[in-house]
């Protein structure tokens, strides 16, 4: 009986004490990524907002490989073998990685403030 009291009275004050430290915890402003920016910056549009994403692409990708991205890419054989397939996931997972370390920046940017 007495164990069980104590138990009762430790799993008590662990709440207590949860409630009281979730309280004084401050609360950050949220961040919201979205992918509208990139889609506007995908080639050929020009911004000066989209040069560092336009370098990301240009230093990742040859210039055919941008050409099958953003172009015609049925005009190339490998429209037919599968590759623009692959070159489209490796394309997926860049702009997840932009996307990753752009909220990465503005988190930091915010603790920095």
């Amino acid at each position: 009986m007495k164990l069980q009291m104590l138990t009762i009275a430790i799993v008590s004050s662990c709440f207590a004490a949860a409630a009281v430290a979730r309280d004084h915890q401050p609360m950050l402003p949220s961040v919201v990524v979205t992918a509208k920016s990139i889609q506007a910056c995908t080639p050929p549009a020009y911004a000066p907002s989209c040069e560092g994403f336009h370098r990301l692409i240009r230093a990742n990708f040859s210039d055919r490989e941008i050409r099958m991205l953003f172009g015609h890419s049925s005009t190339f054989p490998e429209y037919l073998t599968g590759g623009i397939d692959r070159l489209h996931k490796r394309y997926d997972g860049l702009v997840q990685e932009y996307i990753a370390a752009q909220q990465a920046a503005n988190t930091t940017e915010l603790v920095a403030k």
